[in-house]
């Protein structure tokens, strides 16, 4: 049988003695390709880069803390095996050598993030180009998480004491109350309990593709740091955003947690805010103009090129004389809101079109989502009679946002059913 390790994602390492060969395998057996760090170093390198604090020397040490100073360019995880209790909010913290294992996922959530942080600032671009001032970072919009769970003991001092910080928190104790938030309101992340008895009834899987639960939203995960998680834990927490363990001191949780949910705050892409004009002079809440979307599409495909990023267009397409139905269009938006994330950037390119540029997904992944829009859909009693078909577009290295566009509207398209 070939030997595909190859193919594994790198990782340098910065350790010495007894410590690098512990690392190197329990990464091995994660799923990375983990090799040793110089005496130099780069930070500034395109791999990430692990630093064991239990045995790194102070040079490393004081190199971090000038590449901090400076602003780091470079996937950071500190192991913290030593309990320094070194914080950093651009890094990934692992306490345990045990927690390795999730590394491979936690870098993929890490890329997510980088992904969102870019969209929002590229979405800032054009929304300026168009008049629209952003707003989600002002110092006076309140962070609100959303929290997922059993209400464990300590919820409701966590919630005190982030409410003391300027932090807000709602808590949805099913998956019906969560969805209901998720179609009504924008949070900063979810902060999802893993601490509490009843664990397994409180874990909701994470997705990064569209229109799922979460729905991209990031994941602030609360655990028992001193129990090794649950198996059926492992996927949440290996896609999560951040980690919290909450055997810390109560102040330090929610100072950590604030921090990050301002951080997250500010991550999140502008939106349209108001009513963007369609040709016919009516109103659709939520969705850019035509010449937003390609304009922004450029930028996408930009970023898609830089970071070799999957990027597709879905096209959704009205049939028939329901074409210049504006309450049925103002239906489907309505509809589409909670399917999409914050990045996707939805917009009606021609009477009865909407077409949607979806970062961080292929082919596949736009496809799934045309489905649970057809779910979507059939519960909806006024959207009952609609016929609606979609393309899906990926991609590809010829392509400029015009000829995707295009792409998107010309060619085949297929009808949009429930299963």
């Amino acid at each position: 049988m070939p030997d595909l390790t190859y193919m594994d994602p790198p990782i340098e390492v910065a350790a010495t003695g007894v410590r690098l060969k512990i690392v190197v395998a329990r990464l091995r057996s994660g799923g990375m390709r983990p090799y040793a760090g110089g005496d130099a170093v780069d930070f500034d390198a395109s791999d990430p880069l692990l630093i064991d604090l239990a045995s790194v020397s102070r040079s490393w040490l004081e190199a971090l803390d000038s590449a901090c100073r400076q602003g780091l360019a470079r996937r950071l995880i500190l192991l913290d095996t030593a309990e320094t209790g070194l914080f950093l909010s651009d890094a990934l913290t692992v306490r345990r050598d045990r927690d390795l294992g999730m590394l491979k996922g936690r870098l993929s959530a890490m890329a997510r993030r980088e992904a969102r942080s870019i969209e929002a600032a590229i979405r800032a671009e054009t929304a300026q180009a168009f008049g629209i001032v952003p707003s989600v970072a002002s110092p006076d919009v309140v962070p609100e998480l959303l929290y997922l769970g059993q209400s464990s003991p300590m919820f409701l001092s966590l919630e005190n004491a982030l409410r003391a910080r300027g932090v807000f928190v709602t808590a949805a104790l099913s998956r019906n109350m969560a969805s209901d938030y998720l179609s009504t309101r924008r949070f900063s992340a979810a902060l999802v309990d893993m601490t509490s008895a009843g664990e397994s009834d409180a874990l909701f899987p994470d997705t990064s593709e569209p229109g799922g639960l979460l729905n991209g939203l990031p994941i602030l995960a609360l655990i028992d740091g001193d129990k090794r998680p649950r198996d059926d834990a492992q996927d949440l927490l290996s896609h999560a955003d951040e980690i919290i363990e909450c055997q810390d001191p109560e102040p330090d949780v929610a100072k950590r947690i604030a921090l990050l949910a301002r951080k997250y705050q500010a991550l999140r892409p502008a939106r349209p805010t108001v009513s963007i004009t369609r040709g016919n002079g009516d109103d659709v809440m939520g969705l850019f103009s035509s010449a937003f979307l390609e304009a922004h599409l450029k930028r996408q495909i930009d970023v898609s090129n830089q970071r070799a990023d999957a990027l597709s267009v879905m096209t959704l397409k009205l049939a028939g004389e329901h074409r210049s139905d504006g309450r049925l269009l103002d239906a489907l938006a309505k509809c589409l809101g909670p399917l999409l994330r914050e990045t996707d950037c939805a917009a009606i390119v021609e009477t009865g079109t909407i077409a949607v540029s979806l970062p961080l997904t292929s082919y596949h992944g736009a496809v799934q989502l045309s489905k649970r829009i057809a779910e979507a859909i059939a519960d909806v009693d006024e959207l009952a009679s609609l016929t609606l078909n979609w393309r899906v577009v990926e991609k590809r290295s010829f392509h400029t946002a015009n000829a995707l566009l295009e792409a998107g509207l010309s060619g085949p398209f297929m009808r949009l059913e429930a299963a």
